[in-house]
C-alpha cells in the first residue's frame, strides 16, 4: 500500500495564505523553509504524518521547479500537485523506469521519484521512517493550533487519463476521483470538526 504523504498548494504569498487558510477554515501553520532553491514553504499539519504544503516562488531563476511553481500561480493561488510514500522506492523505480533522486531542504533528507509538476504526483521517501514521523507531527499539529480539528485527507479528484494515472500511483490509502480532462489535481477534501472542507 501506497500513503499520501502530502498535497502542495502553490502560493503567491506565503503570510497571505497562511492568514486566508485560519480566517476561511479555522487552519493554523508552522513555519517551513526552502526544500529546492528558489521555493519557501510553510506547513498545515493534518492528521500526523499527512501534512498540506503551502509553496511560494521566490526567485523563479534559481531552479526549473522554482520555475514551474511560479508559471502555476501567476495567476493566483491554485492546488499544485501531490505527494506518495510508496512502500519500497527502489522497487517502484524498477517497475515504472525512473531513476530516484536525492534532496533534502531544512529540515530533513529524502528521496523522489518522478518530477514536482502538475500533471501527476511524485513519490518520496524519507530518511526517518513513517511510523517514526508522527510524534514529530503531532507536535507540529500542537504548534498549528487549528481552531478546527482538522483530520484526514478524504478524497483527491485529479484530472487525466484514469488507466494512465492508476497505473503511476498504484493502489493508494486516500480515495481518488479521477474527472479526466487535464492532468491536475483538481481538488482535496480535507475532514475536521466544523465539517470537511474543499480545496480546488
Amino acid at each position: 500500500m501506497n500513503f499520501l504523504d502530502h498535497v502542495l498548494l502553490g502560493v503567491r504569498d506565503l503570510d497571505a495564505a497562511a492568514d486566508r487558510f485560519r480566517r476561511e477554515w479555522g487552519l493554523g501553520t508552522v513555519p517551513g523553509g526552502s526544500p529546492v532553491p528558489g521555493v519557501a514553504n510553510a506547513v498545515v499539519p493534518l492528521a500526523p504524518p499527512v501534512y498540506l504544503e503551502l509553496v511560494t516562488a521566490t526567485d523563479a531563476d534559481a531552479s526549473e521547479a522554482a520555475a514551474r511553481l511560479a508559471a502555476l500561480t501567476a495567476a493566483g493561488d491554485r492546488l499544485f500537485t501531490w505527494a506518495i510514500e510508496p512502500d519500497d522506492l527502489d522497487a517502484l523505480a524498477t517497475g515504472l523506469a525512473v531513476e530516484p533522486l536525492s534532496g533534502g531542504g531544512d529540515t530533513g533528507r529524502w528521496r523522489s521519484l518522478g518530477e514536482v509538476e502538475q500533471g501527476r504526483p511524485f513519490f518520496i521517501e524519507y530518511d526517518i521512517a513513517r511510523a517514526d514521523r508522527v510524534e514529530g507531527w503531532q507536535r507540529a499539529y500542537a504548534k498549528a493550533a487549528h481552531d478546527c480539528a482538522p483530520g484526514r485527507v478524504t478524497y483527491l479528484e485529479v484530472g487525466g487519463d484514469e488507466s494512465e494515472m492508476r497505473h503511476w500511483v498504484g493502489e493508494v490509502d486516500v480515495p481518488l476521483r479521477v474527472v479526466g480532462g487535464e492532468p491536475r489535481l483538481v481538488a482535496a477534501g480535507i475532514a475536521t470538526a466544523r465539517g470537511e472542507i474543499l480545496l480546488r
